[in-house]
């Protein structure tokens, strides 16, 4: 564990550093461009442009002699308030992934669309394997964030959704199941990008009780086809669930000569570990998730995250027409 959490500090400092002080986006040369037309998801065009505000702060734990805390780093669109305040979608991040550059453009696309975005930083350090444990913190983290730092006019605590890649997902799928928790709010929607159920030393199983997640939850799971991390938990998972579950299973297909990769750390753009922003992020996973926000949020078009225009991963410069596969839905 890492004890009085100077490892997870730094990470947060560099995050919010890199949140600050970000140069433009790294961007392919091959592939579809990222759309601008402004009813897309996951086009450039963004109803709050400005950089957003960046906040932290943490939540200190105390277990045996160990002092350590979960870190919360928040981002507060710039501009315009919609009626009702903004919403609000926490995003758990993948072991290994909580660095300061993995998610960055992610966090701020989803701001900039005019939300409230969390980074909830539960992991204290490359042993830590109780997701169980991480997921009571996410579901504190974001209730007392909600409560204690955005409790006002901009924020809208009766809109929330989720977004996990890896681990992350995993701990949100646990978390989503722990209806008794004093602090559990339920997400309207949840995206698990990448869902691993690793269970390490640890042991912790998402998927033998995920049928306790509330049917009211739009659960959307999305895998990359060249996921060898993950493997075929995301199937698992979608069998797992509630039948009367508003459900969707999304499988990404990689474009080799396009280098659209589909792997596990497609989600993250880390230039240090081969990342980049490319058609994936665009037209796929900032694509689903500002889409299904919207949707519920925003009362916009169903056909981003839940209908035709889903399979879309928009056009190359060969013309070819990149389609990606809804593999199982139901009630959507």
């Amino acid at each position: 564990m890492d004890l009085f959490g100077r490892q997870a500090r730094q990470r947060q400092q560099a995050l919010v550093t890199a949140l600050q002080n970000s140069a433009p986006a790294p961007v392919a040369t091959a592939g579809p461009p990222q759309p601008t037309a402004p009813d897309h998801p996951g086009s450039n065009a963004y109803p709050n442009p400005a950089a957003p505000q960046v906040q932290s702060w943490r939540i200190w734990h105390f277990k045996f002699f160990a002092i350590y805390p979960t870190n919360i780093t928040y981002l507060i669109p710039i501009g315009p308030v919609p009626s009702g305040g903004f919403p609000v979608i926490a995003i758990s991040p993948g072991k290994f992934l909580d660095n300061p550059t993995n998610y960055t453009w992610l966090l701020q696309h989803i701001c900039k669309k005019g939300y409230i975005v969390l980074f909830v930083d539960a992991d204290t350090g490359p042993l830590d394997c109780e997701h169980t444990r991480m997921a009571r913190e996410f579901l504190e983290a974001v209730s007392q964030t909600i409560k204690k730092k955005l409790n006002g006019p901009t924020t809208n605590p009766n809109q929330i959704g989720w977004w996990g890649h890896s681990m992350g997902a995993k701990v949100q799928a646990i978390a989503a199941q722990l209806t008794d928790n004093p602090y559990y709010q339920t997400p309207t929607a949840v995206l698990a990008n990448n869902f691993s159920n690793e269970k390490a030393l640890c042991n912790d199983d998402a998927l033998s009780t995920a049928a306790r997640i509330p049917a009211t939850i739009w659960y959307s799971i999305i895998r990359g086809d060249q996921d060898t991390i993950a493997k075929d938990d995301p199937q698992k998972l979608y069998a797992a669930l509630n039948p009367a579950i508003h459900r969707q299973l999304l499988e990404v297909i990689s474009y080799p000569d396009d280098k659209l990769i589909a792997d596990h750390l497609a989600p993250t753009n880390d230039t240090l570990i081969g990342g980049e922003l490319n058609a994936l992020d665009w037209w796929l996973y900032w694509k689903i998730a500002v889409g299904a926000f919207d949707f519920h949020f925003k009362n916009k078009a169903k056909k981003w995250a839940y209908g035709e225009e889903r399979e879309n991963g928009g056009i190359d410069a060969a013309r070819r027409q990149i389609k990606h596969k809804v593999e199982a839905q139901s009630g959507i």
